[in-house]
Formats: C-alpha cells, structure tokens, sequence
C-alpha cells in the first residue's frame, strides 16, 4: 500500500505522520491524540511533555481497551443474536408448516363433512320412506285384521 506522509500539530509542535491511512484520518488520529494531551494538560500540572505525552498514551490505551471490550461484547452479543435469529427462523418454518397441514386437515375436514352431510340426508330420505312403509304397512294391517275380525263374526253368526 501507499504511504502517506501528513504534517500534523500535536500539542504545539509540527509532526509529520506517515501511514497507509489517507490523510483525513491521521489528521483525525492527530487531533484526538491533541485533544487529550490538551485535556490532561489542563488538568495536571506535569514536569514535561513527556510525562503528559505518556500519561495520554495510557488514557488513549485505556480508551483503546474499554473499545475491544465493548467489540468483544457486541460479536457476543450478535452471535446470540445469530444464533436466536436461527432459532426463530426454524421456528418459523415450522409454523408454516403447521398451518400449511392445518388448513389441508381442516380442508379434508369440510369435504368428510360434506360427505356426512350428504349420507345423513340421503338416510333421512331412506328413514322417511321407511317410515311411510311402516305407516303404510300398519294400516294394511289394521284393514286386514278389520277383515279377519269381520270373517271371524260372520263366522261365528253362521
């Protein structure tokens, strides 16, 4: 890669920095790198910028530090999001499968329901017919016993 090589002031002094980066950011490296020196600076009273150049290294590490942490939590947190995501995914296709066979039952269901339907009216219609037999059959009978009853007494006058 291509070095770049930028004038910077840090702290009061002119630096040049060189480095793969494009010049924006070292520049943007450089002012937060001031930014804290300025800081601390106004804050402590030291004996000499190396103090205050090592006292901003150690806070820009500790800033450092408590950002891979806080990358460290973020891919846990992203895998678990991964992971659930999976996990709800399955489920999804799971419940699309479920209602995809739930609406083939319930499909299945109307058509039996359907079919009884029409049994139970065709062995309504049967039972009326047989009924009517019946009633028929009943009053033949009746008409056949008025007869026999009548033969029997003009058997019995003679």
């Amino acid at each position: 890669m291509e070095s770049n090589k930028v004038k910077v002031r840090i702290y009061g002094q002119e630096y040049t920095i060189a480095g793969e980066k494009d010049e924006e950011t070292i520049r943007r490296i450089a002012a937060h790198v001031d930014d804290k020196m300025r800081e601390l600076g106004r804050s402590f009273s030291t004996n000499g910028q190396g103090t205050l150049a090592v006292l901003t290294a150690i806070n820009i590490a500790e800033e450092y530090f408590t950002a891979q942490e806080a990358v460290a939590e973020l891919k846990a947190a992203k895998e678990q999001l991964a992971q659930e995501t999976e996990h709800y995914l399955k489920m999804w296709d799971e419940a699309k499968k479920s209602f995809a066979l739930y609406k083939e039952n319930a499909a299945k269901a109307a058509e039996d329901k359907k079919e009884s339907d029409d049994k139970y009216r065709e062995l309504e219609a049967r039972c009326s017919e047989f009924e009517n037999s019946f009633f028929d059959l009943q009053m033949e009978n009746m008409q056949l016993k008025n007869e026999l009853e009548k033969y029997r007494r003009s058997a019995d006058d003679r």
